[in-house]
């Protein structure tokens, strides 16, 4: 039977039940550029393929449309560079359609994105509409990056924020001085060897295939993306206990730190 939206009761019903499951969009992000995000955010996208889930991928990077370029069929370009593109991806992001959702940022975009989040209440929506919000930060031991990720940090209560390490571009937060406060469990991305990011840049090579098919990749490379594979399985299940763990936990007073404006207009300067 269909209504006169042209959506059957079965269909509809189907998606009221996805409504009702909790879904992550991963925001795979950095102040500085150069640091692997769209390929995190790539084999994020294949990972949950992989599993048999429906993922969709945003790119919003308008210099250079990797995501959307190695899989167009499962992701598509985003603009925050005006009222029209924002209202486009924020409207998508908000759905619960029974998507995971990820995020490639691109570093000039990144200030804009989180402060457009702000001003029109992104994170409470999400949670009113089941879904969790988790900002995968590529960190580095530059100012800049740290500062970006520290004022993070401060809405922690808005969004979960999951430092990751590449080993080919960045620095672990407890290198830094003083150590970051309150920092996740990282997500660690071994470094993959130039000639093996040849192979994966390849326009039809899917890393989902590299593990279903071993044989046909080489065997360090398939080393490396089923180390990123189990890196992301480690990382929901982490998520989940810690979203079962809030609803036991008592709420903690705010400190001047919580209370520092998060996305000052000088960061703009950095």
């Amino acid at each position: 039977m269909w209504t006169d939206g042209g959506i059957s009761a079965d269909h509809r019903h189907e998606i009221q039940a996805s409504a009702r499951r909790r879904q992550p969009i991963y925001v795979v992000c950095s102040p500085r550029s150069r640091v692997g995000r769209s390929l995190i955010a790539r084999v994020l996208v294949e990972y949950v393929l992989s599993d048999g889930r429906r993922v969709i991928g945003f790119d919003v990077n308008p210099e250079d449309r990797a995501l959307s370029r190695h899989l167009p069929l499962y992701s598509l370009p985003a603009s925050i560079s005006d009222s029209r593109g924002q209202v486009a991806l924020y409207d998508r992001l908000i759905i619960n359609d029974g998507a995971v959702k990820v995020v490639d940022l691109a570093a000039d975009q990144f200030q804009s994105f989180f402060e457009i989040m702000q001003q029109i209440g992104f994170s409470a929506e999400a949670r009113a509409n089941s879904i969790d919000v988790v900002v995968l930060f590529i960190v580095a031991d530059d100012p800049r990056s740290e500062a970006a990720y520290r004022r993070l940090l401060v809405r922690r209560d808005q969004f979960t924020v999951v430092p990751v390490e590449n080993a080919a571009a960045a620095t672990p937060p407890g290198a830094m001085s003083p150590p970051l406060p309150h920092a996740a469990s990282p997500v660690v991305v071994p470094e993959l060897p130039a000639m093996l990011r040849k192979i994966g840049e390849a326009p039809a090579f899917s890393f989902a295939d590299c593990i279903k098919r071993q044989s046909d990749s080489p065997r360090q490379l398939n080393g490396w993306v089923g180390r990123m594979f189990v890196a992301f399985r480690d990382l929901e299940r982490r998520l989940q206990v810690a979203d079962a763990a809030t609803m036991f936990a008592h709420p903690v007073e705010s400190t001047a730190f919580d209370r520092v404006d998060p996305f000052p207009l000088e960061m703009a300067a950095g």
